[in-house]
């Protein structure tokens, strides 16, 4: 998995065949060393190298005023208790930052003051208690912060990776192998692209994107996770967007939410006693959207709510839910025209809710096995509601 978004070698190799203005080179063996460089200028390049146990490791790269474009900071460290932090201001710089150890800390910033674009910056931590931190932002009044790309990878316990991205065409990616990880999200602008992927127990992962047109993907493998993706506001702004969520194991939780129209939602979980939560066409406005849940074990519950009670603003919605396994939940709940629901359910004594207010509205409800129940409320004129049961003791 470490060779998905890190290799050591290719990055030293790379930073040395870069035309450079400034060179620096820091090495230091010990305890309690401390490193200090600031560079300004264009096609910059510093590599610092430490080992032993509390050292700082700080690079700088740009001002007076924004000059740090084509730079290139390398930070790595062996030991304990170590701290690196990288800066850069405008655009295509790149940081790279490796921690073998436990207690480390590393930091990039990059785009300040909202301007900046086509920046990388990568982290890979080995070790316990890490911390990793990204921000890119370069979504302000210049509007330049496109392109720009973000990469963690920790493998070890208790980890916390944070992204934060401005602009367009951004992408985000954070791998965690262990326990107790989290990771968190955030992009503001259209046309983003964040992944998530976690192994291992308690996990939490948390995405939140502002725009149109964002891609989020998170995955969880382990059990008593939690994934939560958030597209849109303030205010309202999620329009095509897209959710996939994808769990294995026992005990986890998802949840996604959209506001506006032309959004979509897919949450996969395999295992027992898992949740599934999709809302949509939050206060009320949007329309075209679509939940798709899927589970595969027992009693899990899978819950869907798309709003949007005034007219058009919650037209054409869509919600499919399929459960395999035995004592599973589905709701289902929407408000507005032109809206369907279909749900499927393969076990014993499972549970199915639709509700829905509006006109034409068509709900599907198909359970196998025996013991099952299904409650349907539609308020409105013309809707269809078909039940299929096969077994004994259906309700």
């Amino acid at each position: 998995m470490k060779k998905v978004i890190f290799s050591l070698a290719t990055l030293l190799s790379a930073s040395m065949m870069v035309a450079q203005s400034n060179t620096s080179s820091v090495d230091q063996s010990g305890d309690m060393n401390a490193a200090n460089i600031t560079q300004v200028g264009l096609a910059n390049s510093n590599t610092t190298t430490q080992l032993g146990a509390g050292n700082n490791a700080e690079a700088i790269q740009g001002s007076e005023a924004f000059a740090s474009r084509n730079g290139i900071v390398t930070q790595m460290q062996t030991g304990d208790k170590n701290t690196a932090f990288a800066q850069h201001e405008e655009d295509r710089n790149e940081v790279y930052q490796v921690q073998v150890g436990n207690g480390n800390s590393a930091s990039a910033t990059q785009n300040l003051l909202n301007f900046g674009g086509d920046n990388l910056s990568e982290q890979l931590q080995e070790g316990n208690g890490n911390t990793a931190t990204i921000s890119q932002e370069g979504a302000g009044f210049f509007g330049l912060g496109a392109s720009n790309y973000a990469g963690q990878g920790q493998f070890g316990d208790a980890n916390t990776a944070t992204t934060s991205q401005g602009g367009e065409e951004n992408f985000s990616l954070i791998i965690q192998s262990g326990s107790f990880n989290t990771a968190s999200m955030a992009q503001v602008g259209d046309l983003n692209t964040a992944d998530q992927r976690q192994t291992g127990e308690a996990n939490l992962g948390t995405g939140e994107q502002w725009g149109s047109n964002n891609l989020l993907i998170q995955s969880q493998s382990g059990g008593g996770n939690v994934a939560t993706s958030l597209q849109g506001s303030s205010s309202f702004d999620s329009r095509g967007g897209y959710v996939d969520q994808l769990q294995s194991g026992d005990e986890n939780e998802a949840f996604a939410q959209h506001e506006e129209d032309n959004n979509v939602i897919f949450q996969t979980q395999f295992g027992d006693g898992n949740s599934a939560t999709a809302t949509q066409n939050l206060a009320f406005f949007g329309g075209d959207n679509a939940t798709d849940q899927f589970q595969l074990g027992n009693g899990n519950i899978a819950e869907a709510s798309q709003e949007g009670d005034f007219g058009i603003f919650g037209e054409n919605n869509l919600v499919l839910q399929g459960q395999i396994g035995d004592e599973n939940m589905a709701i289902s709940s929407q408000n507005g025209a032109g809206n369907i629901s279909d749900i499927f359910q393969l076990g014993d004594s499972n549970f199915a809710q639709d509700t829905q207010f509006g006109e034409g509205n068509t709900t599907f409800v198909t359970q196998t096995g025996e013991s099952h129940s299904s409650i349907i409320l539609q308020n409105g004129t013309g809707n269809a509601a078909v039940v299929t049961q096969t077994g004994s003791g259906e309700l």
